[in-house]
């Protein structure tokens, strides 16, 4: 047998290295090239142990640079994929100092046509029955391997016929960092996609479709983070929305011919998809905010026409994620409920009928688009910590798992779906400074994220019970309890400076509607001071009054907010000399606060007799990652060519290197909370790799 040719089984699985994924009844799973060749080389050797300068030799042809975190990444996807665990492993097997050893029993199995590779059916006419619907989707983590039939069944209502088919797909891009959404030309020739390199901004990049090595031209310049885009229909131009860091979302037109850029209008900045184009040219759709309420605007490509086309409800986020149908009749998008925060699919036709598509009531939503057909939408949702893909059955008014995992959906001229396959693991560690090792303190086959620190008692958020929920944990990182069972969305904890409250973000208001609660972990109990909706950024306490503070727009502007944590007097607003961002928090003697300001802007000092003065912490071609402040001043996690933490005398300015790391080591947008032996919680990349996906 030659794994790398024929199929084989490994315990409940059957590989197929041809088309590089995992096989188990009607399931399948996708797994990247090199994380397959790496599982067929250990097939070759089942049972021994093969060290890692084979693997490096054999796999990444001898580059010692990249290949020991490369393997890191290729063993941790294997072990999501096939639902291993490293501490109890069925499958792989870690030998300390060597290598890795497969343990499952492998046999040659039988030639047989593919699973899953009937084609998908096509979508049915109005006047036709429905085509067969799609299969289940098995998540990559762990926690949704157990009872995944079930599970689906049960999260969408919607169980699938069994003579449903798993659709397919294949990779359009493979690069290092982040590629998190694209779209093909309308001829099919050029990728535009979206690229994250492991610093700075998320950047447009053009590249020849059909060749994955094909060097990729960035075309963006310092528009920043790139958040959505779309193709002209005659391929000439592309529209995009970028952010730059502490600046105002902008919608942008880049013609191919001249290789230049201009600005069209001012949009809502959304890390979601955000654009379109019509597809017969007049319009391009984008979300933005006018005379105090957001919503669907139109332009046409000259920049002139602008006019909005819908209005979304009062406090809550504009509509998004605009999604033309094929005959440019009517546009898809998604709005948010104000009153819990969830959000569903609607249309609306150019003369402004509204109607709502469906009642799914959704917290995560990662993109929509039509189907070729223009009858059914194609959108991306989290469940069980994984984006998976979904088909809005019209006829039937259900989601139907397509079976494969990604996000930002985009159809493309032909009919092809364009989607981002996003693969992240992140782990709560303890940082000692100095030596610059982070080591795993917590973690779970869930993310672990947003840790807090008081004493010897750590609060974070995780989706290992399915929500977001807060969890605890002693500052030995021992077993974990779940603290929260909100059944929502719950983020940015914040413990009180004696350990006993835990002020954070989530769905804790009647309904489930979102606002700002605080916790009691002894007994449980959560109480609402406020359920209004609003969009808030970190919370932090008082360290002396037994006060709640948090920069917030629910007086209809970005300002700082008191609010006394027992609900006994009405909040009141903390005057500030700029508008605040998503964070702040109290220098721990009450001398003064630092406050971030708006759209990802610089770090402001208030005193406490209201002087206020700008902080320089960051150095040339640095962003700033996360902060905190501490006895000794403020620790700043910046990103560069290395991830740097840094500890800033708020005096006297001067700067102590802390620790260096590689770039990777930490997430995007990662956040950390320092503990009062000096060291530091932080979240940790186990492995975050996006690549770009097609489907028809």
């Amino acid at each position: 047998m030659d794994p790398a040719r024929d199929r084989f089984t490994l315990g409940e699985w059957t590989v197929d290295a041809a088309g590089n994924r995992l096989l188990r009844g009607d399931e399948q799973r996708p797994l990247r090239h090199k994380a397959m060749a790496l599982l067929v080389l250990l097939a070759r050797h089942a049972g021994e142990t093969v060290s890692r300068d084979e693997i490096v030799d054999t796999i990444w042809d001898g580059n010692q640079f990249v290949a020991p975190k490369a393997i890191n990444t290729a063993i941790w996807t294997i072990r999501q994929a096939l639902g291993d665990d490293p501490e109890a492993p069925r499958y792989v097997e870690t030998v300390a100092k060597k290598g890795y050893r497969l343990i499952a029993h492998v046999a040659p199995v039988a030639q047989v046509a593919p699973v899953g590779a009937v084609a998908p059916a096509a979508e049915p006419a109005a006047n036709q029955a429905t085509a067969p619907t799609r299969r289940l989707l098995l998540p990559l983590l762990a926690t949704a391997l157990i009872s995944s039939a079930l599970a689906w069944a049960w999260l969408l209502r919607t169980p699938p016929p069994p003579e449903a088919a798993l659709a397919t797909a294949t990779p359009l891009t493979q690069n290092p960092g982040l590629e998190y959404l694209g779209q093909l030309s309308p001829d099919g020739r050029l990728l535009a996609f979206g690229w994250w390199q492991g610093q700075g901004a998320g950047r447009l990049y053009l590249r020849a479709a059909g060749d994955l090595n094909a060097t990729p031209q960035a075309i963006s310049g310092e528009a920043g983070e790139v958040q959505g885009l779309a193709w002209s229909p005659d391929g000439q131009a592309i529209a995009y929305v970028a952010s730059p860091g502490g600046g105002q979302c902008t919608l942008w037109i880049y013609q191919l011919q001249e290789r230049s850029q201009r600005e069209l209008a001012r949009c809502t900045p959304m890390f979601t998809p955000t654009v379109d184009w019509s597809p017969d040219g007049r319009w391009i759709a984008f979300s933005a905010t006018a005379e105090g309420a957001g919503g669907l605007f139109l332009i046409a490509p000259d920049g002139t026409g602008l006019r909005r086309l819908s209005t979304a409800p009062p406090a809550a986020m504009p509509d998004h994620q605009p999604a033309w149908s094929p005959d440019g009749q009517r546009l898809a998008f998604a709005r948010q409920d104000p009153a819990d925060g969830t959000r569903d699919l609607y249309e609306i036709t150019l003369d402004g009928k509204l109607e709502r598509l469906s009642h799914l009531k959704l917290y995560w939503l990662h993109g929509l688009s039509y189907t070729a057909a223009g009858r059914d939408l194609i959108f991306s949702t989290t469940r069980q910590d994984t984006r998976v893909l979904l088909r809005w059955d019209r006829a039937s008014a259900k989601a139907l798992p397509l079976g494969l995992e990604g996000s930002a959906p985009k159809r493309s001229a032909d009919g092809r779906i364009v989607y981002a396959l996003l693969r992240a693991h992140v782990s709560i560690a303890r940082l000692a400074w100095g030596d610059g090792r982070p080591e795993r303190n917590i973690s779970s086959v869930a993310n672990d994220r947003a840790p807090d620190v008081s004493g010897e008692t750590t609060v974070f958020v995780s989706r290992r019970s399915g929500q977001s929920e807060l969890w605890q944990a002693d500052g030995s990182g021992g077993e974990a309890r779940r603290l929260t069972r909100l059944e929502g969305v719950a983020a940015a904890p914040a413990l009180s400076p004696r350990g006993d409250q835990v002020a954070f973000l989530g769905s804790c208001g009647p309904g489930k509607r979102f606002g700002l609660c605080v916790l009691n972990p002894a007994d449980g109990r959560v109480q609402a001071l406020s359920a209004d909706a609003a969009t808030y950024g970190r919370p932090g306490w008082h360290p002396t009054a037994n006060e709640i503070w948090v920069p917030s727009d629910r007086g209809g502007s970005w300002q700082l907010w008191r609010f006394a944590a027992d609900g006994s007097r009405p909040p009141v607003v903390a005057p500030t000399d700029a508008p605040p961002g998503r964070a702040m928090q109290w220098a721990p003697d009450g001398s003064a606060l630092v406050y971030q300001q708006r759209f990802g802007g610089p770090l402001r000092h208030r005193a406490v007799d209201g002087r206020e003065r700008q902080l320089d912490i960051l150095l040339p071609g640095e962003t700033l990652v996360d902060w905190r402040l501490g006895p000794r001043g403020l620790v700043v996690l910046a990103r560069g060519s290395r991830e740097r933490f840094r500890l800033i005398d708020m005096t006297s300015g001067r700067q102590e290197q802390l620790s260096v790391h590689a770039l990777g080591t930490f997430p995007e947008l990662a956040s950390f909370a320092l503990a009062a032996d000096g060291s530091a919680l932080v979240e940790i990349s186990n492995t975050a790799v996006a690549d770009l996906m097609q489907m028809r």
